[in-house]
């Protein structure tokens, strides 16, 4: 019985050619992306992150990472009404400017929240600050009943300078976030994170004057996908060196209530994210939905017993 296999090995045959030699394991076995403990060969398909077996999604041609997998069900996924009829396009359809899908696609809701604290933004410029004015956190407004500027201020980033600063993070973590968690999961990590600015402010700074919020949100949202991470075993370092890194600018520039509410917001915001990785498999959603709906009832109590005691 004849043997097909070569009687030279693969350094014997590179070396008569001139060509390299085998690929050494280091290079060929990374850590996962995920699980930084676990060593593999395979690489997603789309973005190329190295993946693990827990990892792997099986494909048409190979495996994908769970991050694009779940980027193309939102691009798949039809937009429906109350009654169940298709209002927008999913895939590769629905409408789009400058390339930004518009329906249907992972960046959606991002998108909304730029163009509202743009359209904020731009008002308080030609105004010469009323967005802020009617939406910004005040406390006094608040216990005067103005309640909605518990959230609001989510969308007032203050000065020119910080609309575009703010812009920029919102496109940034945004379309990650919400590729990761969803459309509603992800504007709901939004507002607790926001609320979490405010609950702050009413506690040890009641008297602050008008207080955008859209930055302190932003950490909140950071903070909810470093707990996703610390979940999945993935490294967190990175996350907490930039949170750090944000919240001791704004210590050293002097400006205590922008650090508050931005420590206010990283905690709702982180436990947000700690709820939604550890919810149970089963009724997750359910588990999800009350859990988020807890922390914003925490955070409404924590304020009214402030001025009840």
């Amino acid at each position: 019985m004849s043997d097909d296999r070569p009687d030279f090995t693969w350094d014997e045959f590179a070396g008569k050619d001139g060509g390299e030699s085998a690929p050494r394991d280091a290079d060929r076995f990374k850590p996962c992306f995920r699980h930084k403990n676990r060593t593999t060969g395979i690489n997603c398909q789309r973005c190329d992150r190295p993946i693990c077996g827990e990892c792997m999604v099986p494909a048409s041609v190979g495996f994908q990472c769970p991050v694009c997998v779940a980027e193309q069900q939102m691009a798949d996924r039809p937009v429906t009404n109350r009654v169940g009829k298709r209002v927008g396009g999913g895939g590769r359809g629905g409408r789009s400017l400058a390339g930004v899908r518009l329906s249907g696609g992972p960046a959606s809701t991002t998108v909304v929240v730029m163009v509202l604290v743009g359209a904020v933004g731009l008002i308080d410029l030609v105004t010469g600050g009323l967005g802020n004015l009617l939406l910004g956190f005040s406390g006094r407004a608040v216990l005067s009943g103005e309640i909605w500027r518990l959230i609001t201020p989510i969308l007032v980033a203050g000065h020119l300078f910080n609309v575009a600063i703010s812009l920029l993070f919102l496109w940034l973590v945004g379309r990650s976030v919400e590729a990761e968690l969803g459309r509603g999961r992800m504007l709901a990590v939004l507002l607790l994170s926001g609320l979490g600015g405010s609950t702050a402010l009413m506690l040890f700074l009641p008297d602050v004057g008008m207080m955008p919020l859209t930055y302190a949100s932003i950490l909140g949202m950071l903070a909810a996908v470093a707990a996703m991470k610390f979940r999945f075993g993935e490294d967190i370092k990175g996350d907490l060196i930039l949170l750090g890194l944000m919240v001791a600018f704004s210590v050293i520039m002097g400006y205590v209530p922008g650090w508050i509410s931005q420590l206010g917001a990283i905690v709702v915001g982180g436990c947000a994210g700690a709820v939604l990785a550890y919810a149970p498999r089963e009724n997750r959603d359910r588990w999800q939905t009350m859990g988020l709906m807890g922390i914003g009832a925490v955070c409404l109590l924590l304020i009214g017993l402030r001025f009840l005691i």
